[in-house]
């Protein structure tokens, strides 16, 4: 009897490492097909409840844990830090209510927070110690009464926070206080819809918005100049071929990421909105998208993806090349590109 279940514990055994081994040999297959040429998968951060934005430099990365209703800290490793747990002016402990964008700003070793039913950003230092509030003075802001202010994304470029909302842009200098209003809640060129992600050029200047609720990409001069916007509104003549843009960034060439959240995918512009580019299906699998939402790009080429209905972060690496699209689908984007400014 003894020496049956011995043999039952055995077999067992056995029975679980050769399991383990057919698992480790088919993700090793599918991770071999991920990272074949200079365009990865690299890994996913789990334990993430509806992650909506993120943000990186080539030492830090932050999430927009959104669900759980915090701000979280990791090394450009992956190995989380911590999350922001900081004291206000008041002594008062900050606490997010739904933390979306956040925009970096390396000159001056900052992140703004975007927190949209708060109804303000905030402003740390790179290591998460509280500076200020924007805006300054909400009373110096002149808003839509039926709209309201509900920030979702900041970029930056030199002195200026560029911050979105639901009708459009509000400029503020590097301390936080209003300068501008740029668009009001429309379809028509100028207007915006619930825009989202916003991104600046750190070349030149140039901002891209990820205007949602129009379904179309716009691109700005430093001055709010209307450059060329890509994508249609739902009742325009020209069903668009963004099914909802939400993120959008710049990388350091100068290529525009966007995710297109019903689509599952991120596309690829560049600089004078040609398609260059696309990656992503639906599904649960490593490199597969549920709902995309925020995108960042290292100066190196790591690249982190909030997969908003998987509960992660995808972190990739792009070395060189980007994944070939059929020429077809560049002529279709083509199509719905309207161009305003060289």
């Amino acid at each position: 009897m003894q020496s049956n279940k011995r043999r039952l514990i055995i077999l067992i055994i056995l029975i679980i490492i050769l399991a383990l081994i057919g698992l480790l040999l088919t993700r090793k297959g599918q991770r071999e097909i991920l990272t074949s040429g200079s365009f990865s998968f690299v890994t996913s951060i789990y334990g993430l409840e509806k992650p909506l934005g993120v943000a990186s430099d080539d030492d830090h990365l932050w999430i927009s844990n959104t669900g759980m209703g915090e701000v979280l800290r990791y090394d450009n490793n992956a190995i989380k830090l911590g999350s922001i747990d900081a004291k206000d002016d008041n002594g008062e402990q900050i606490v997010f209510q739904s933390p979306f964008g956040i925009g970096v700003d390396n000159d001056r070793n900052r992140i703004y927070v975007c927190d949209y039913n708060w109804r303000g950003v905030r402003a740390f230092t790179k290591d998460g110690v509280f500076l200020f509030n924007i805006p300054r003075d909400p009373k110096a802001m002149p808003l839509n009464p039926e709209l309201g202010w509900a920030p979702y994304d900041a970029a930056v470029y030199r002195d200026n926070i560029y911050v979105t909302s639901k009708d459009g842009i509000y400029v503020f200098d590097s301390e936080g206080n209003f300068q501008q209003h740029w668009g009001t809640k429309g379809d028509q060129v100028g207007q915006f819809d619930f825009a989202n992600g916003i991104a600046t050029d750190p070349n030149n200047g140039n901002i891209y918005v990820a205007d949602t609720g129009n379904r179309r990409v716009v691109a700005l001069t430093p001055t709010g100049e209307v450059r060329w916007l890509l994508g249609a509104p739902p009742d325009a003549p020209n069903t668009s071929l963004i099914g909802l843009p939400r993120a959008i960034f710049v990388a350091q060439d100068g290529n525009i990421f966007v995710t297109d959240t019903f689509s599952h995918k991120i596309l690829v512009i560049d600089s004078n909105g040609k398609l260059i580019s696309e990656f992503g299906d639906r599904g649960t699998a490593d490199a597969q998208f549920d709902f995309p939402e925020g995108v960042s790009v290292t100066p190196s080429g790591r690249m982190y993806i909030a997969d908003r209905e998987n509960g992660r972060v995808q972190v990739w690496q792009i070395s060189d090349d980007l994944p070939k699209i059929d020429p077809d689908l560049v002529v279709k984007f083509k199509s719905g590109l309207t161009k305003l400014k060289p």
